[in-house]
């Protein structure tokens, strides 16, 4: 394994495997208790907004870029951080991880879509309420952390989500998501000081004003 900064301050981590798929993560250190001066449940919704379009693609192309490799596009948000992940052939590794810094670093929460994923959101906390051992786990979470940054759901409440605008989503990514908060991590069948190569090439097209 290869770990190292690169001189944006993003952190990464690379490790060959014999495996034929490849693996990638982009981890923003930014979850719920970042949500200080936002309604709760911001960082969640950020993280499902990503995907509803950036400056240069749409959320159709988004949804199925991967797809068309056979491989495989997601994320999720926790107290501390959110991840976004992809699967796919190690010939589309350099593909994979392009799409996740376009997602974190060029997303343009279109207001259309934004509603659209609010809904989606709103059903999701429904869900919640609906499934006993996951509102019996949120409120003891609630208890446990109660008084400090770690205290809110991590969905937020509906009075929450329905608060939050495009312009607060924005507002969410300009505070936090900066290279000196990411982790990168790559795995796949390649030589490890070539993925170490292309990783800082990738941070120096992404993060240009920091080179």
């Amino acid at each position: 394994m290869i770990t190292g900064t690169a001189p944006s301050g993003l952190r990464y981590a690379v490790e060959r495997s014999g495996r034929a798929a490849a693996c990638c993560a982009l981890s923003i250190s930014c979850g719920t208790r970042s949500e200080k001066g936002f309604p709760a449940g911001t960082a969640h919704f950020t993280e499902h907004a990503i995907f509803r379009g950036t400056k240069r693609h749409s959320a159709s192309y988004i949804s199925s870029c991967l797809d068309r490799l056979g491989g495989e596009l997601n994320a999720y948000t926790t107290k501390e951080e959110i991840v976004i992940h992809a699967t796919v052939l190690k010939e589309d590794i350099g593909k994979a991880a392009r799409l996740l810094f376009e997602l974190a670093t060029e997303p343009s929460f279109p207001d259309a879509e934004i509603e659209t994923e609010r809904g989606v959101i709103l059903d999701e906390i429904i869900s919640y309420k609906d499934t006993p051992a996951d509102d019996v786990y949120d409120a003891f979470e609630g208890l446990l952390f109660k008084g400090t940054d770690l205290e809110t759901p991590i969905l937020g409440t509906t009075a929450s989500v329905k608060r939050i605008t495009p312009a607060m989503l924005r507002r969410f990514v300009s505070e936090n998501f900066l290279p000196e908060r990411m982790a990168f991590t790559l795995v796949a069948d390649i030589d490890e000081a070539k993925m170490e190569k292309q990783i800082l090439k990738l941070d120096r097209n992404v993060f240009p004003q920091n080179h």
